[in-house]
């Protein structure tokens, strides 16, 4: 099966963007764990399809592609890009969304709770996460756990999120 990403750099490229507009310095351990999280999230919601075609590593600092650790080392690459699927562009939103506030160890600290019972996360000698213990680590619960806000298309065309219906409150005296 097919990444849904046509690259990693695409991804990347995504979350740096994201946290310059909001006025955010992405710590390079930070956007290791975000890119992680990201993969791990999608593979446990998507019967083990990868979210961009990386592979992770369990260091002493947390989990790292070695790849793209090595070419973010100068900042931001440059590279050219192709825009995201709407679907992969709401779902990188949902996991920006659920740990933006975290810091790089305390993202750390939840995988590492989470994959307590996997070799690669508890010995943190540099051994693969598999795409399968991804998927056992964060596949409880929920089908899809981090699906975005519904999106629809209006009669012209344009793109608009779906809310639920909340009336105004009228207060009668």
């Amino acid at each position: 099966m097919s990444p849904a990403a046509p690259t990693s750099f695409d991804v990347v490229i995504w979350l740096l963007d994201r946290a310059r507009a909001e006025d955010t310095y992405l710590q390079p351990r930070k956007l290791q764990c975000l890119l992680f999280l990201a993969q791990a999230h999608f593979a446990a919601a998507y019967d083990g399809r990868v979210l961009m075609p990386s592979f992770f590593i369990m260091d002493d600092a947390g989990p790292l592609d070695p790849n793209l650790y090595r070419a973010l080392e100068r900042g931001r690459p440059e590279v050219s890009e192709k825009p995201l699927d709407d679907e992969i562009i709401m779902f990188l939103d949902a996991v920006w969304r659920r740990y933006r506030n975290a810091d790089a160890l305390r993202l750390d600290q939840l995988i590492s709770k989470q994959g307590v019972a996997e070799d690669a996360i508890c010995d943190r000698d540099n051994a693969e996460i598999t795409i399968a213990a991804m998927q056992r680590m964060f596949g409880k619960g929920d089908k899809k756990p981090l699906s975005g806000p519904k999106i629809a298309e209006t009669q012209t065309g344009r793109k608009v999120t779906l809310q639920k219906w909340m009336p105004k409150r009228r207060l009668t005296t």
